[in-house]
């Protein structure tokens, strides 16, 4: 299972639905969300992103990361188009609650989940 602390989250989860974007999940270097359109190319500031716990590759190191992402999602990278107005987003805004995230070969399951 990855989960996403809500902290790291909302503020890409709150981009989304400003932009009426969809919330993109990808599995590449690292794991992580953030919003299909964003102002920040625009006004010189950085993406927002939220790294799942244990998958950040600026802080985590390469061996730590790649098998946790590896174990949960497989070998192949991927990007999943999630919607921004799903109601597990809205505990995680309003209520402050971490979201998890495990796989089988064909679902994502989610679930928000007290801190």
């Amino acid at each position: 299972m990855i989960c996403f602390n809500a902290s790291d989250l909302r503020p890409v989860l709150i981009e989304a639905r400003t932009h009426a974007s969809p919330v993109v999940l990808v599995k590449d270097q690292g794991v992580y969300m953030l919003s299909e359109k964003s102002d920040a190319p625009d006004n010189g500031q950085p993406r927002l992103i939220a790294y799942a716990v244990g998958c950040n590759p600026d802080t985590v190191p390469f061996d730590e990361w790649w098998h946790r992402s590896r174990g949960e999602f497989g070998g192949d990278d991927f990007v999943e188009y999630l919607d921004q107005d799903s109601a597990i987003f809205d505990r995680v805004i309003d209520d402050g609650w971490n979201l998890e995230i495990r796989a089988d070969a064909t679902c994502l399951y989610m679930n928000a989940v007290e801190p």
